[in-house]
């Protein structure tokens, strides 16, 4: 994980904890009800004829379910030299998706020395897909349902020290994926274990169905479904008169009441406070030049001079207004998680304290449609 500068952080942001429960849908008024979404066969609402494989070219088969049997089931084969993915033939915001997965062939059942897994908020670059994958791992490690970002920041939610998690894929049998993308916040279970949670500003993206490169790959996803609730977007703020308090403000700004997250650009040191509406202050975030980077294979390095004059990307992230209990969330520098945060009630207004320090951006994470 990237070192950061976020040294002290437990004096004014407290880690969350709680159970691992799904957010309840949304309230609606009587002059906006909309129907609740329900799930639906995922190459119906995504019609299979459109998906298209990307990167090496691994076969894809859809078979239709046996007699009396569930499906139709989708079926992804090498071997092929690098990753092969079917991606789905449009972005996708706010959805869960359910799917039984199957690693193995007749003649490796287990899955010896396969890997796959499942892409969501992804993209293409270079001829291939990359962005986060929720992990089909049948290695001794046994990290299925963590989240990897495939040709990016690599691990961000590994099953380390998840003995339960761990334990909840079968080998050589159907395991459910459910996969949970609410605005910030990524869930994910293997047959009902809770494995993964992760926060992150990608807020949108593809879905795709990885074969792994390297030996004789096959893996199988039988009766996917999904449900979409809209998407969020990342909006900007407007910068709006600080009242005098005898410290440096940078900037100021107010929240939309439905946010669930900030960003910013910043050079400089100081720290980001966030206030609910009665004015108390939620969280003091500090921030300095990065003293170490990562490289390209995920490595870590002094950073130099350059590096320590970029502009930095912190990312305030808290699950979505709608479900305020408590509220859990993280804070990521570059990408990257530094620290979890928990915050009383909804912030609303934001500020950046500090001599010396330059705002390039500001944007609010909005659900801009249910």
């Amino acid at each position: 994980m990237l070192a950061s500068p976020f040294l002290g952080l437990s004096m004014c942001l407290a880690l969350s904890v709680g159970g691992f429960c799904w957010p309840t849908p949304p309230a609606v008024t009587e002059t906006e009800a909309v129907p609740a979404p329900k799930p639906e066969a995922l190459f119906d609402r995504l019609p299979y004829g459109a998906w298209r494989v990307v990167g090496a070219p691994a076969r894809f088969d859809l078979v239709p379910p046996a007699s009396g049997g569930v499906g139709p089931t989708l079926v992804g084969q090498g071997p092929i030299e690098r990753n092969g993915f079917l991606v789905s033939p449009r972005t996708i915001g706010d959805f869960r998706l359910v799917v039984d997965v199957r690693l193995g062939s007749a003649t490796n059942p287990n899955g010896d020395k396969m890997n796959s897994g499942i892409q969501i908020r992804s993209g293409e670059t270079g001829g291939t897909i990359a962005g986060l994958q929720v992990e089909v791992d049948p290695t001794p490690r046994r990290w299925s349902g963590g989240i990897y970002d495939e040709r990016g920041r690599l691990w961000l939610a590994p099953l380390r020290d998840n003995e339960a998690a761990q334990a909840a894929f079968k080998l050589g049998a159907w395991n459910t994926y459910e996969i949970e993308c609410i605005g910030p916040r990524i869930r994910t279970r293997v047959n009902g274990v809770p494995c993964a949670e992760w926060f992150d500003g990608i807020i949108d993206g593809v879905i795709a169905f990885q074969v792994h490169g390297g030996p004789a790959c096959e893996v199988a996803f039988r009766a996917p479904t999904i449900e979409e609730f809209g998407r969020h977007a990342w909006q900007p703020v407007v910068e709006t008169p600080s009242a005098s308090s005898g410290a440096q403000v940078a900037w100021s700004g107010d929240i939309a009441a439905d946010a669930s997250g900030l960003r910013f650009e910043v050079r400089g040191t100081g720290r980001i406070e966030v206030f609910d509406a009665s004015g108390k202050e939620l969280a003091a975030i500090p921030f300095a030049p990065p003293v170490v980077v990562r490289d390209a294979k995920g490595e870590q390095r002094p950073a130099n001079d350059d590096e320590r004059a970029r502009p930095q990307r912190i990312e305030v992230l808290w699950k979505d207004a709608t479900t305020i209990d408590g509220t859990d969330g993280a804070v990521l520098v570059g990408g990257v998680k530094a620290t979890s945060l928990a915050l009383a009630s909804q912030p609303i207004r934001a500020r950046i304290v500090g001599s010396e320090v330059s705002v390039a951006k500001a944007e609010a994470l909005i659900a801009s449609m249910r």
